[in-house]
């Protein structure tokens, strides 16, 4: 393209060359036409100036000898000039006629000067001074008559040449016009033509350029030629065509990633050694794309590398019996240096390795199976679709085979661990048995207790009851006999509470309201006491939850309050609340609760009261608490005190 624009530059170069050579040519001859001109205004003045002086002389010969008559010397003068303008103009002209004519005029001249001469130097005779003036002013009459018909031909010579310069300048301009308008229109059409052909290649460029930018990748363009645009042209085809397998290559690369990235989850999906082999070889088939893939792993009972199920491109038959003396692979693991191995069809080990396969081989990969660093098997890959094993395959398989060693490891340890599962859940269960069996030997040892307090209480006043004959101290006994009875059918009414789930009769609850009516229960037995009962209520909403089943929560709270105040003290009671749930603190200022006995109150039979109390009055206030979706808290300062927190949400999350 540069040749072909400095072509173009040296063509329009040339074309105003060749204009101004014509300019130049045409103002030489119009000059020289010019100059030929003014040469004939200059003549013409000489010829005027003749004529003057013919005209000056002729007058001065008839004015002389008279009062007006010039000096001699004024006619001597004018005679000499009249010659000498006679002669500048015979050596200016060139024309036949012309020339002739004044050569003519010299002679009249010549005979003129001679004349005059004879009539100035004559004065002897006035008839012959009279007779030589007329013959001069004759002679000088026909010298005018022949300046001015010379004078009239040089003035129709000098149109004539003016007319002629003039036309020439007009057909210049003529010429110049028509040539600047010809350059101009042959260089619009080289400008046209030669922005035509550098911008076509651009369009092209650009289009192809977006069309490499939308995504079609290896467009190119045709171009041919040896100019800069055909060689950008070709840079830009190549760039293409490079993108387009760069792209390709990182599809298959990314395609790869991905195929791996499923492959090793499902190695780690699976824990069924057979299911981890055939993720195995369908994965490597399917990512390198190989015709058939095989997995052969070391079997000690037999000493041999034996091939494994399933195999892709072989029937079972086919790799049933296959397998290979550990000397033979352990000989070709360290000849490779322990690296996987690319083995040729021609290669001798093709044949040792593929017993039965030898025909139609065209490449075969070797990829090595260790775990912990030993030599567990190899991974027979054969026939690659497209093109040959490459070292980029290698590495890929070889990530391959490390996460089968993986997962097989990890498979042989959720066996394992599947084994000491199985183990710890048949102890597990041996040990919750045992537990069941501890807890119904204490359960029964704890009722056992309870009742077995009252029972001989009630045996022992039997006997006395036989023995008295006096009545007050029967029905003394039997009273005692009454009570200890009715303590035995709490404990089991108790229980019976304990071991049952009542459901929550659910209504809408002022907790102030209830927890007044719970206090003036108590305050029934605390007459003669010296505790006192303080209220901190503050304004709570209404919650929704089983009153019955809350008042005794709170009643036994109360209860174990009071009954550890033996020497008097304050039980207060507050409620406030607290996001969307109601809070209610029970405190007293008895003997407190130790931090060992703190951690058990809420198991069921365990009392500090000795023979006053079940174990199950805590137990019972826990599971009701929870029913109702709250918690139950415990702080405790020993001798000064415990503090109770019961939280209840609004509304219960289930209603």
């Amino acid at each position: 393209m540069q040749k072909k624009i400095t072509q173009y530059l040296l063509l329009i170069f040339l074309l105003f060359a060749l204009s101004g050579g014509i300019a130049i040519m045409a103002l030489s001859q119009v000059t020289k036409d010019l100059k030929s001109v003014i040469t004939l205004h200059k003549l013409e003045i000489i010829r005027q100036n003749l004529v003057i002086n013919l005209q000056t002389v002729q007058t001065n010969l008839y004015t002389i000898g008279t009062a007006f008559g010039p000096d001699l010397d004024v006619i001597v003068d004018n005679v000499n000039s009249l010659g000498k303008a006679i002669t500048s103009c015979t050596g200016c002209h060139h024309s036949a006629v012309l020339t002739g004519k004044l050569i003519k005029l010299k002679r009249f001249t010549e005979k003129y000067k001679e004349a005059l001469s004879a009539f100035i130097t004559t004065t002897a005779n006035p008839a012959r001074v009279k007779r030589l003036q007329m013959a001069t002013a004759k002679i000088g009459e026909l010298l005018l008559q022949n300046t001015r018909e010379m004078a009239f031909m040089t003035n129709q010579k000098l149109k004539e040449k003016s007319g002629t310069a003039l036309r020439k300048v007009e057909h210049i301009k003529q010429i110049l016009l028509a040539s600047l308008l010809s350059i101009m229109l042959i260089g619009c059409i080289i400008a046209v033509n030669l922005t035509s052909e550098i911008l076509k290649p651009i369009r092209e460029l650009s289009e192809a350029s977006r069309e490499v930018a939308s995504g079609n990748l290896g467009y190119t363009i045709d171009f041919s030629g040896t100019t800069e645009f055909a060689h950008l042209a070709r840079v830009f085809n190549e760039m293409s065509l490079s993108l387009k397998e760069g792209h390709e290559r990182n599809m298959n690369y990314m395609m790869r990633l991905s195929g791996l990235y499923r492959l090793t989850l499902s190695f780690h999906m699976v824990t069924n050694k057979q299911d981890i082999i055939r993720e195995l070889v369908f994965g490597v088939a399917e990512i390198i794309r190989a015709e058939k893939v095989l997995v052969f792993l070391y079997n000690r009972e037999r000493d041999r590398y034996a091939s494994a199920f399933p195999a892709y491109g072989f029937t079972d038959s086919d790799v049933e019996n296959w397998s290979y003396e550990p000397s033979f692979i352990n000989s070709l693991y360290l000849k490779s240096n322990k690296r996987s191995i690319i083995i040729l069809p021609e290669d001798h080990v093709t044949k040792q390795l593929l017993l039965r396969e030898t025909d139609n081989i065209r490449n075969l990969a070797i990829i090595w199976l260790k775990q912990k660093g030993v030599l567990t098997g190899f991974l027979m890959t054969i026939n690659k679709e497209t093109e040959e094993f490459v070292e980029e395959d290698i590495r890929l398989l070889s990530v391959i085979a490390n996460n089968f060693s993986v997962a097989m490891d990890n498979a042989q340890l959720y066996r394992n661990l599947h084994t000491q599962m199985q183990k710890l859940k048949d102890t597990q269960e041996q040990l919750v048995q045992a537990a069941k069996l501890a807890a119904i030997g204490e359960l029964a040892a704890n009722i056992a207790h309870e009742i077995n307090n009252p029972l001989t209480s009630i045996l022992g006043y039997a006997e006395l009851m036989r023995e008295e004959e006096d009545i007050e101290s029967i029905m003394r006994d039997l009273e005692i006999i009454e009570s200890e009875s009715l303590r035995a059918r709490d404990i089991v009414r108790q229980l019976l509470e304990f071991s049952k789930k009542w459901p929550l009769k659910i209504s809408k609850v002022d907790i102030n309201r209830l927890l007044k009516e719970v206090i003036e229960l108590v305050s029934l037995n605390l007459k003669d006491s010296e505790i006192n009962i303080v209220e901190n209520f503050s304004h709570t909403p209404q919650i929704n939850a089983d009153a019955s089943q809350l008042k005794q929560v709170f009643l036994n709270l109360f209860n174990n309050a009071v009954q550890s105040m033996s020497n008097g003290g304050t039980l207060s009671i507050g409620t406030a609340k607290i996001d969307n749930s109601v809070m209610i603190e029970v405190s007293d200022t008895g003997t407190g609760i130790p931090d060992n006995v703190a951690q058990k109150i809420f198991e069921p039979f365990f009392t500090t009261k000795k023979d006053r109390g079940t174990g199950l009055g805590l137990p019972i206030s826990y599971r009701i608490i929870k029913k109702h979706g709250g918690k139950i808290e415990v702080k405790q300062r020993v001798d000064k005190g415990t503090t109770f927190r019961v939280i209840l949400p609004i509304r219960i999350s289930s209603l």
